[in-house]
């Protein structure tokens, strides 16, 4: 009876100490980085009232038979386990995610907490705003960060110039003027008679039949002597009897050829005719000649051009009007014929005329035959042009063409260069800023310029303009030109120099020339004077200090401690942890490195506290106190029953 009582009493005990443990948790479900804590239980040894003993040759052997004195506390563990990190949206406030311990001092020991709750004191002191205690860094020391800090100037050396250029060609180009339509070397149908003069007397007949038309009957002269009938016999009674055709004499030989020329023309002797056979070689009688077209060329006659209607004479007059490529107006006279003042005969005199009229000392244009039978007439230079050109025959010329079907029209538009401009931002050893801008102008080889130019009422460039910045087939460097720009600002003394990077030769991580539209941005080192306008701490635990000219600059960084046993650390109240002869001694390092996790501003973590669970074992705990008291109740009762026997 006496060990039911003892083991009872020692159940309420570890239950209440189990009750201790829990409230002391649900007490701190929301303390910033508390570590929950667990009990574990042990039974107590009574006594043996029987030992066990081995089975022998006739009995089996038997367990020990074993009465326990009840439950003992065996240990009180501390669960390091990862609490939620909360948002507070205040930069300073710092939380872990992972393993570690921020490490803060008093001046004479180090403590290690969770809960990053930092701030900046009147000192520059970086410390914990719940202790004042100081916050260390990787290297065991205090961090300091002066907020009224400055950083002085730093003058530009480098501008990094990246983008593209297009690689579609719009300037610069010369402007192109060419004839709407080829001009032909058109030729008559022609048959060639023998040479004469020819065996007729007179009466005999040519049948002719011209471009498909009716036949019509040439009826030969007598000719002045009797048997030799002249070239000039014939032709002549051909002119005078036949209608679409006619007949040459050719130093004594008759030629009979269409009216029209072209491809379309053709002639045709019948073989019925009488004095066919004494004029015409056989193969000539019975078989069409047709006419031909060929692409003209420089000894082309302007009568046999395509365009021509009626045959020019010596002294026809073409007039040539228009405008140099500078707008200077231009008019010219073509006088056709071999004679001295007159300019020719063939379309290359023609070209000749346009060339002397058009081109001049100051650019001017050309005029070229291309093997296509087109005109051009191009622009010496580049840029934008106001070239035109108009050919048109002289009311009182005989000769007719039609220059209209061959009218000059723009192939390519006169322009200038394609240009592409970006404006960036450098600084003079002051730190005062200069825009600085910066063209990229496209050569008539491809390759193109870069012209810098400033403010003049802020300084001077000394070499502005870097030529032969090149690209290949791909639209990657592969020409870089020196790239060394020289600027004298008007406050500053001295040259300041400045190096411009265009990318790497056959990479695309500067300029490009892809078919893309143009983009081109620059970007410059350097800065102005700045003083500290805010800190962040980034993820490994470096404090970055942010100044007003834009610059940020590592200040210091945030120390994590790592333990072989972090549960064996003592606490020291205020969410605070120092070392224990089981913790092992610290090592302190940088976040995100080893086994140190990351650090996350804005955030602080919450307590470890799984409230559901602390319920669950509440109720464990109360039925535990319960079921002991009963037993202690219960063997109340009895011993009273003993009593009353008495």
């Amino acid at each position: 009876m006496q060990n039911a009582l003892v083991s009872a009493l020692s159940g309420l005990r570890v239950n209440q100490k189990y009750l201790d443990v829990i409230g002391n948790n649900l007490a701190n479900a929301n303390t910033n980085g508390f570590r929950a804590s667990r009990v574990s239980f042990v039974d107590l040894f009574g006594q043996a009232y029987r030992p066990a003993s081995g089975p022998t040759g006739l009995t089996g052997g038997r367990n020990p038979s074993e009465i326990g004195s009840g439950a003992g506390i065996g240990s009180v563990d501390v669960r390091m386990v990862q609490g939620s990190l909360l948002n507070t949206g205040r930069n300073l406030d710092l939380g872990i995610q992972g393993e570690g311990f921020f490490v803060v001092s008093d001046g004479n020991q180090n403590f290690y907490t969770r809960v990053g709750a930092f701030g900046v004191d009147a000192n520059d002191n970086f410390v914990d705003l719940r202790t004042g205690y100081r916050v260390q860094n990787s290297n065991g020391t205090d961090i300091t960060i002066q907020l009224n800090t400055v950083i002085p100037a730093e003058a530009s050396t480098n501008v990094e110039l990246q983008g593209n250029l297009p690689a579609v060609v719009s300037g610069p180009l010369s402007e192109l003027l060419q004839t709407d339509q080829p001009f032909k070397d058109f030729q008559p149908a022609r048959i060639n008679g023998n040479a004469g003069p020819y065996a007729l007397n007179g009466g005999e007949t040519l049948l002719l039949r011209a471009n498909f038309g009716i036949t019509q009957t040439i009826t030969l002269p007598v000719p002045a002597v009797p048997g030799a009938m002249t070239a000039a016999e014939i032709s002549a009674a051909i002119n005078a009897q036949a209608t679409g055709v006619n007949a040459v004499n050719n130093a004594g030989s008759l030629v009979l050829q269409t009216n029209g020329s072209g491809a379309n023309q053709n002639v045709f002797i019948d073989p019925l005719s009488t004095g066919a056979a004494a004029i015409f070689a056989p193969a000539n009688i019975g078989v069409a000649a047709v006419g031909t077209e060929t692409t003209a060329n420089a000894t082309t006659l302007l009568s046999d051009l395509s365009a021509n209607t009626v045959n020019y004479i010596a002294g026809d007059q073409i007039r040539i009007t228009g405008s140099r490529p500078d707008g200077t107006p231009v008019t010219g006279i073509f006088v056709f014929g071999t004679a001295p003042g007159q300019d020719g005969t063939t379309l290359g005199a023609l070209m000749a005329k346009m060339n002397t009229m058009f081109n001049s000392a100051t650019g001017g244009a050309t005029a070229t035959l291309n093997t296509d039978g087109t005109i051009s007439l191009l622009s010496n230079a580049t840029g934008e042009a106001a070239l035109t050109v108009t050919i048109q025959d002289l009311p009182a010329s005989t000769g007719r063409s039609n220059w209209s079907s061959h009218f000059f029209r723009t192939i390519t538009q006169g322009a200038n260069p394609d240009t592409e401009a970006v404006t960036t931002t450098v600084y003079d050893s002051a730190g005062q800023a200069h825009a600085v801008s910066f063209e990229f102008a496209r050569r008539d080889d491809g390759t193109w310029d870069v012209t810098a130019s400033v403010d003049p009422l802020e300084g001077t460039v000394l070499s502005g303009t870097i030529s032969g910045l090149g690209f290949d087939q791909n639209g990657t460097l592969n020409m870089v030109p020196p790239n060394l720009l020289q600027v004298q600002w008007n406050t500053v003394p001295g040259v300041q120099n400045l190096n411009l990077n265009f990318g790497s030769a056959g990479q695309t991580n500067g300029m490009t020339q892809f078919g893309l539209p143009g983009s081109v941005f620059g970007v410059a080192d350097g800065y102005t004077a700045g003083s500290l306008s805010s800190v962040a701490v980034r993820g490994d635990g470096i404090i970055e200090g942010f100044y007003t000219n834009g610059q940020i600059l590592d200040l210091d960084n945030i120390g994590v401690a790592l333990f072989k046993n972090s549960a064996g650390l003592t606490s020291a109240g205020d969410s605070l942890w120092q070392l224990s002869g089981n913790s092992g001694d610290p090592f302190i390092t940088n976040a995100q490195t080893a086994s140190a996790g990351s650090i996350v501003a804005g955030t602080l973590e919450g307590s470890n506290v799984d409230i559901a669970e602390e319920f669950v074992r509440l109720i464990e705990a109360q039925r535990g106190f319960q079921a002991n008291a009963r037993i202690i109740s219960t063997t109340d009762e009895i011993l009273q029953e003993l009593v009353n026997l008495v």
